[in-house]
């Protein structure tokens, strides 16, 4: 009888440790980053796993050039002598590897008016969008929340003020796109 109650004890003690590695494993798996969709994020047709020798090529075909070691310029031309300025600029460190685009406009003799609610370009919308995805969607209301999270419209997407946010151990993000200028960024953390 002895022995029977040793087995009951220890097969109760097993079966509560396996309840308790099941429970952890689950929360894990549920709470995790999709940290390899996050990698390939494109912006302008390069991510974040895009090789470092193919960024220059990809990037000269859109029209961008070499402006230093790793800022990429273009212009166009806007009504009134004004011009849009699109400029990425990449970062990769020990630490870790990060693409930033902004677009904003300048230069002109005429003032224009500024448009109200003009929407995001839709090449803008669609990376922007993406990233907000990522940060904002499918997470509880509390880091949605604390995040700030803004709702999505045609003339403006962002979260965190604007701000650079870290969202995950190995990833951060910033999104600011309007109508009239975009800053959007995404960060790999290497551990």
């Amino acid at each position: 009888m002895l022995r029977s109650r040793q087995h009951i004890r220890i097969l109760f003690l097993m079966t509560v440790l396996l309840i308790k590695l099941l429970t952890v494993s689950a929360a894990k798996g549920s709470d995790s980053f999709p940290l390899q969709r996050f990698l390939d994020l494109e912006i302008q047709g390069i991510s974040l796993s895009t090789l470092p020798e193919d960024i220059p090529v990809i990037l000269e075909a859109a029209g961008y050039f070499q402006s230093g070691n790793s800022t990429f310029i273009r212009d166009t031309p806007l009504p009134g002598g004004r011009k849009s300025i699109y400029r990425i600029e990449l970062e990769d460190t020990p630490e870790h590897r990060s693409i930033t685009y902004f677009r904003g406009e300048s230069g002109g003799r005429n003032k224009s008016s500024v448009e109200r609610n003009r929407p995001v370009p839709d090449n803008e919308a669609v990376w922007a969008r993406a990233i907000y995805e990522l940060v904002c969607l499918h997470v509880p209301d509390a880091i949605s929340k604390a995040r700030a999270c803004q709702p999505v419209v045609d003339w403006e997407i962002r979260f965190g003020e604007g701000s650079f946010l870290s969202i995950s151990d190995n990833a951060g993000a910033q999104v600011d796109a309007a109508g009239a200028s975009t800053t959007l960024g995404v960060t790999y953390f290497k551990k």
